[in-house]
């Protein structure tokens, strides 16, 4: 499966840690300090000091999506272009560290999306061989 065909399935057809396992290139791209309030912030494309953050946050993500229930583990895509599109939902993830990132979160959310605690940033490396 190339990238090409990860951005035409729906994120239900890409899940878990054992797909994204097998990955190199979301694995080599993966920012696992991007958080969701640094996706969601304003940036103007004319600005050079704009355009290199959007250059840094630019690879795959992970966020906790609030707005579905239970809670999720999702993984984001964010170009370099500042467009982003969910690729995954990870369900193997324990439910309390989805709890404990939204009743104590590292940061305030932004449009539902929470950031991942450093419990599940740990959980992830290691289910991911990083």
């Amino acid at each position: 499966m190339d990238q090409e065909d990860t951005e035409e399935k729906s994120i239900w057809e890409l899940q878990g840690v054992k797909e994204i396992r097998k990955r190199p290139d979301i694995l080599t791209k993966i920012k696992f300090d991007v958080t969701p309030c640094m996706v969601m912030e304003p940036r103007f494309h004319a600005k050079a000091e704009d355009l290199e953050k959007l250059r840094k946050i630019a690879g795959y993500m992970f966020y906790i999506e609030s707005q579905c229930n239970p809670p999720a583990l999702m993984v984001m895509k964010v170009g370099n272009t500042d467009i982003t599109t969910t690729i995954g939902k990870i369900d193997e993830v324990p439910a309390e560290f989805l709890e404990k990132a939204i009743t104590d979160p590292s940061e305030p959310p932004s449009h539902g999306m929470y950031a991942i605690t450093e419990d599940i940033r740990a959980w992830l490396k290691k289910e991911l061989g990083l």
